[in-house]
């Protein structure tokens, strides 16, 4: 038990942060479909957000490799913040797909701490 520090608890917060999220975007739904139901998004963007929730679902398992690494104080190398990096990508590309029209300000929000969240566990890796 010693060996769970700080960088190991963050690594548990950012690995879940980021697979509740990436789950929410693969299984959202689509609007009402009907015949007189307005497609608000086009198709591309649709797959845009399930592809961005499928890598970071990756990322997180990912994160939570790195999480038992570090936990077990195995030799293994891993490119810790390189996937910290990637998560805070997939972040930025959440906030902007929340500040286009209509707006969604509780999800930038929430995008924003998922930036940081990954930020910061970049900051912690060699």
């Amino acid at each position: 038990m010693d060996r769970i520090g700080w960088d190991v608890v963050l690594a548990v917060v950012v690995a879940a942060w980021f697979a509740v999220t990436g789950l929410v975007e693969l299984f959202s739904r689509t609007p009402a479909a009907g015949r007189r139901a307005a497609d608000a998004e086009p198709g591309w963007v649709r797959v845009g957000r399930r592809v961005r929730g499928a890598l970071e679902v990756i990322g997180a398992a990912a994160v939570a490799a790195g999480a038992v690494i570090g936990a077990l104080g195995l030799r293994v190398p891993f490119p810790g913040r390189a996937v910290g990096l990637g998560l805070a990508a997939l972040a930025l590309w959440g906030a902007a797909e929340s500040v286009r029209p209509p707006s969604r300000w509780v999800r930038v929000l929430l995008a924003a701490l998922g930036f940081a969240l990954a930020v910061f566990y970049a900051g912690f890796r060699e």
